[in-house]
């Protein structure tokens, strides 16, 4: 399976689209032709990430190491301010951005490295250590593409960050990407130390974090304890019965949810729920 290393489409304003930890830019399909016609859309693989910049040899993943990547990208794509959302790890790089300059507002989307500091929620090791594990064997056994195409067995295997039915082609791009996720291990190792995150930049744009009350890895509200601290004054929003894809599972409500921060003045007239 090939991919891209980034997507981009759409007039006006631009925004960048950052994705979770082990997926690709492809994790944004279900709001891409909703958000195309507002904005010029950026969604690039993160470094280490399948179809991404590798690390330089000798370097392993870190915050500020993926951080200087993304920015030379941005800079490369002539991209020098953008409104930002971020998904999972996403969120949090896009946070870590504004405070570099970079955003013109930031959604971030079940964002993670928002608890306290230390080791990553249990919840959060146990599911990355796993997946790690079941794709090492299982994508030499040729094992993905069949449990990608059995409604009962794909839903088993996503059922920690989706509410609602994926195709089979969603998921065996999810499945692929995180077993080609070259720094996962190195990934997790780090996020395991508590090394990983650190406290929030200063930030001066608008934030909006958005937490879903079906969300198994990240939960509200306790593995939001430090960025409410932080960022007491951002604004919170909950969407009810979604997972931790919330893209995937809601992506009209998603996409009214990101654009009533980006484009608030065409929000009024979108057809989307």
């Amino acid at each position: 399976m090939k991919t891209e290393a980034f997507y981009r489409e759409g007039e006006g304003e631009p925004m960048v689209l950052l994705h979770g930890f082990t997926d690709t830019w492809r994790g944004w399909t279900p709001v891409l032709p909703l958000l195309t016609p507002h904005h010029d859309v950026f969604a690039p693989t993160l470094p280490g990430h399948y179809g991404g910049e590798a690390f330089p040899a000798g370097t392993r993943i870190s915050i500020p190491t993926s951080l200087d990547m993304i920015e030379r990208q941005l800079d490369a794509h002539g991209i020098g301010q953008a409104h930002f959302v971020g998904s999972s790890l996403g969120g949090w790089l896009s946070l870590e951005l504004a405070g570099r300059g970079r955003a013109l507002s930031v959604v971030g989307l079940c964002p993670a490295g928002c608890w306290e500091h230390g080791p990553a929620p249990r919840m959060v090791l146990m599911y990355f250590r796993r997946n790690d594990l079941l794709f090492k064997i299982g994508q030499p056994l040729g094992l993905l593409a069949p449990v990608a195409r059995r409604p009962r067995t794909r839903a088993l295997a996503l059922r920690e960050i989706v509410t609602r039915p994926v195709t089979a082609e969603a998921a065996y791009t999810m499945f692929y990407g995180a077993a080609n996720c070259t720094v996962a291990p190195d990934a997790i190792r780090l996020a395991a130390s508590g090394d990983m995150f650190g406290d929030l930049p200063d930030i001066d744009c608008p934030v909006r974090i958005v937490y879903a009350t079906r969300d198994w890895l990240i939960r509200w509200p306790q593995h939001y304890s430090m960025i409410c601290r932080q960022l007491p004054e951002a604004d919170y929003v909950a969407l009810e019965g979604l997972g931790h894809l919330v893209m995937s599972d809601d992506p009209e409500l998603v996409t009214r949810t990101i654009l009533e921060v980006t484009a608030p003045d065409r929000v009024a007239g979108l057809a989307i729920a």
